[in-house]
Order: structure tokens, then sequence, then C-alpha cells
């Protein structure tokens, strides 16, 4: 019935009309030819959990974690090897262990109340820090045992825009024996093999706080430093640097607890969580693997408004809720990309319509004038012109970037939603 009305609407000229960046392209002048700006097309809107985010080689550490009321708790923790030096100097019984530290450089990013400090430990791992013979790479829910006792715990307050390094101490007991397995020249430091198997890795985590923050994987940012001196005539001092080892290996867990939110019954699988049973609300969160898709049921109606037509342009507006990014800042960009029903992206119109990023517009005095835009010409032409066996809806993910490296969250108002609504306006031209 509603596409009737649409139609009604449109050949009688009564539909919102706009030329403002119209193209007719090859459409001849004169004849019964009339356009109309359809902004009530329906979207089926819904919260996807993917079963699986990758976790390997994200290029950065994530530790931390924060508390939501949208979206949960959610702690993440980082598993890293440590790589021997190149060599290693000549220690006689005049070099004396003073201490062993590991230092960490975050980078400019972090989500949540930086202010409150937090409780960072550094665990050793159980085994190894080996992929297993049936695996490809890490993902998030993964989880790798380490030892129950801490090598390092302090409470840290961290400014990560200062540019300050975190050194945290690890236990003495654990830096003499490296010291003397150097000295003796121990068969477990002689080579990256042997080593990997005695220092296995170790896990970072940063607990009992209210944000996550990010150590880019590289052997300037993290490092295990080994101090001893030698006494002579006066005081020595000497450093063994210890890198970061394969960040090809290096991933990080997650962990999410969403009990008490909207989002307490959300499963993964292609089901997800209809807009329409929560509030008329979506929700996206990178690194959880919590995704947004968007249906358009009716688009292969729009041939029914005329015998001939065609869409001449289509723009998606999406509008965050406010006031849910006071405090969790929206994401700066977001990628819109065709899937199938299971939730697998089509190469084939992703080709054709391109990946897009959106384009965020931010407005402080007007809250309900802050959305992301993407234009759907290209989607919306071979929707409404293909079959039902050849529908595609639209996921809407972090950019690649982002996905493995943030937690930026956003809540999404549907086509519904009373003051921060979704909808599509479409151009569509009509002649007979």
């Amino acid at each position: 019935m509603k596409w009737k009305l649409l139609a009604i609407a449109a050949i009688t000229g009564l539909a919102a009309c706009d030329k403002s960046g119209f193209v007719y392209e090859d459409v001849a002048p004169g004849g019964n030819v009339r356009y109309s700006l359809i902004d009530t097309v329906s979207i089926e809107m819904r919260t996807i959990q993917l079963d699986s985010v990758p976790a390997s080689a994200t290029g950065y550490l994530l530790a931390g974690g924060y508390a939501d009321p949208e979206t949960g708790r959610v702690s993440v923790a980082s598993n890293f090897r440590i790589a021997r030096p190149a060599s290693f100097p000549e220690l006689t019984e005049s070099a004396q262990y003073d201490s062993i530290e590991i230092i960490f450089k975050p980078d400019s990013y972090s989500y949540g109340d930086t202010l409150p400090g937090q409780e960072w430990s550094v665990y050793q791992l159980s085994r190894p820090l080996v992929l297993d013979d049936d695996q490809a790479m890490f993902f998030t829910h993964h989880i790798f045992p380490h030892a129950s006792t801490p090598l390092a715990q302090e409470y840290v307050s961290v400014l990560p825009r200062s540019g300050n390094s975190i050194s945290l101490r690890l236990r003495d007991a654990f830096g003499r024996e490296l010291m003397e397995k150097i000295r003796s020249k121990s068969e477990d430091v002689s080579s990256d093999l042997l080593f990997l198997d005695y220092m296995k890795g170790l896990q970072l985590r940063a607990g009992n706080g209210a944000a996550m923050y990010r150590i880019p994987a590289s052997d300037s940012t993290v490092v295990m430093r080994l101090h001893y001196h030698i006494s002579t005539s006066e005081i020595e001092e000497y450093t063994i640097d210890f890198p970061l080892g394969n960040p090809e290996l290096q991933y990080n867990e997650v962990h999410v607890d969403r009990s008490g939110t909207p989002l307490a019954g959300l499963a993964p699988g292609p089901a997800g969580l209809l807009s329409s049973d929560a509030g008329n609300r979506a929700w996206l969160q990178s690194a959880t693997g919590m995704v947004i898709r968007l249906d358009f049921p009716s688009l292969a109606n729009l041939p029914m408004l005329s015998k001939y037509g065609r869409v001449m342009e289509a723009q998606l507006i999406l509008t965050p809720v406010n006031p849910t990014y006071a405090q969790f800042p929206l994401p700066p960009r977001l990628t819109l990309c065709p899937a199938d029903k299971n939730q697998v992206v089509s190469d084939t119109l992703a080709t054709t319509m391109g990946y897009q990023y959106g384009d965020l517009v931010t407005d402080l005095l007007y809250p309900e004038k802050t959305r992301y835009t993407y234009d759907l010409t290209t989607y919306c032409t071979a929707m409404a012109t293909g079959n039902n066996a050849n529908y595609m809806g639209l996921l809407l993910l972090p950019a690649a970037g982002e996905y493995y490296s943030q937690l930026n969250r956003l809540v999404l108002g549907d086509a519904r939603h009373e003051g921060y609504r979704a909808y599509l306006k479409i151009y569509y031209l009509l002649y007979q």
C-alpha cells in the first residue's frame, strides 16, 4: 500500500522535490518526464555480533578497558613476544645485577576516561606464543594461558598525549635468573628458538580503570631492559635491551560483559538484534566485532513507480543518538559495504560501488544534524534492477585500520527513532 501511495505522489507531483545536484544523464528533453524525491523508504536495522575478529599483526598493543551503560564492560589485554638481542656482552663476576624493567610508549590514542589511574600488570605466558598447526591467525576471543603470579604490577596514571613512557619494574628474581643465564652463556639464551622456549612471551593488561590505551608494536615502543653495573674506580652502569619480537604474532584479547545493558541478549550470528526490539537503536563497537546491518526491502518495488524510471541519486543519512557520545567520541569514519545474509561482503558489488567511508558532520548546537552520509546511487540502482536472489544488504563497519586497533563505539537511531532517525533519500526520474 505504501508503494502505491508513493507512485501516486510521484505521478501527481505531490512528493517532495529538489533539483539541487540532480543530473538527467541521457534523458531527452521534453515529453512526459517527472522526478521525485522519495525519503520514506523502509530501513531494517540490526546490531550484529560477528563470530570472530582477527587480532594478529594489528600493529598495536591494546591494554585497559572501560564500563559503558550502552555496551557493557570491555577489557583488553595484549600478548606479545620479547626477542633476544643480536649479541650479549661478556659478563664477568664483577658485573652486578641492579634491576629489570619493561618500557611501553603509548601513542596519543585512548578511549574512555584517562584521569583515573589503572593497575598495570605483566604476566609471563605459560607456553611459547606460536600458532597451532591448524591456526592461520589469532582472534580476539582466543585466551592465551599465563602464569598466575605477575612479573610486574603497579598502579600507574597515564597521560597519552604527553608522550611519556610507562615503566614497569619486573620481579628481581626473574631479572637475576636472566642475567645469570647470560653470564654463563646458557643454552636458554643461545638462540632465538631456545630463548622463545625459555621466555615464552608476555601479557600486558591494565585493569580496574576507565580507559583503553594503545602502544605501537615496534622495537622502539616496547622494550625489556636489564640494568647492571660494574665497579672499578667508579661505578659504571650498563643495560641490555630485549626488543619486541615477531610483531606478526602479537595479538589482543578482548573480553566483553554486556550484562545489564540493552545488548545483554545479543548473541553471535547473522540474526543479530533488530533495532525495533531495542528502542529503535543499533550499536557498533570496534575491536569487539559488533557491527550494524541495514536492509532496504522496498527497493525492489521502485520499478512499480512507472514503466520507465531511473535512480538518479541516492543518499543515506545515519544519525547518532544524542547524548550517547558526550563521553565516548564518535568514530571519525565508518565503512559501508554490501554483504549477503550471512554477512559475507560481496566483492563484485563492492568493486562497483566502492567501499565508502562516510562523511561525518558534527553539529554541537543542533545534535540532530550530526550525521554520517553515504552515496548509495549505485547500490540502489543495482538492488532496484536485480532480483531477490541477488539481494545484498549493507554492513556498517569500523574502517579497516581502526577495526582492530580502537574501541570506538556508536549508537544509531533507526528509521523510526523519534529524534535521531536514519533515512534514505532517492531522487527518482520517471518518464513515459
